[in-house]
């Protein structure tokens, strides 16, 4: 079903899918003084990530990146956890601010890279769980995505296989 669901969906289907679940979810997280952009990003290019958004929060302004060759059954996950993004977005920065205050800037400082490392995970999680949480309350047919608990898997098992191959 993966690999048929990413030969069905031409890179003009998938971006019209994904404007389709932006409006739909644009209104439902009130994000619709919001003008918020959709790009689909070419897979060809070097760009690892399955999704992104850039905020200026000055103008109300948003760009929700969509990597082209996502799954289809993954897209609406994708696009709510970025909407979620942006409406978490004040509170985001406002915890940057106070890491900036309490541990300055230097990105190399142990102190500070364990505070900014332990919040972007919480952060993630935070947003994933209220994804799936909206998800289900809303009814969606979307599935959930495992990609990246996938790479840690393939990692470990790595990591495995190479320790084997040393003894």
């Amino acid at each position: 079903m993966e690999a048929e669901d990413a030969r069905t969906a031409s890179p003009e289907q998938l971006s019209e899918k994904a404007r389709e679940i932006l409006r739909r979810w644009q209104g439902l997280l009130r994000l619709s003084d919001w003008d918020i952009e959709l790009r689909v990003v070419d897979p060809e290019t070097n760009w690892r990530k399955r999704g992104d958004v850039k905020i200026d929060t000055a103008n109300r302004m948003a760009i929700v990146l969509v990597r082209g060759d996502v799954q289809q059954r993954h897209l609406e996950e994708l696009v709510i956890h970025e909407l979620l993004h942006i409406r978490l977005y004040a509170l985001d920065q406002m915890i940057e601010e106070l890491m900036n205050c309490f541990y300055g800037k230097d990105a190399a400082d142990s102190k500070r890279s364990f505070a900014h490392s332990t919040f972007m995970e919480i952060l993630e999680s935070t947003t994933e769980d209220l994804t799936k949480a909206l998800m289900d309350a809303s009814g969606s047919s979307g599935e959930l995505s495992f990609r990246r608990l996938e790479r840690e898997v393939e990692q470990e098992l790595r990591n495995g296989r190479e320790a084997a191959g040393a003894d």
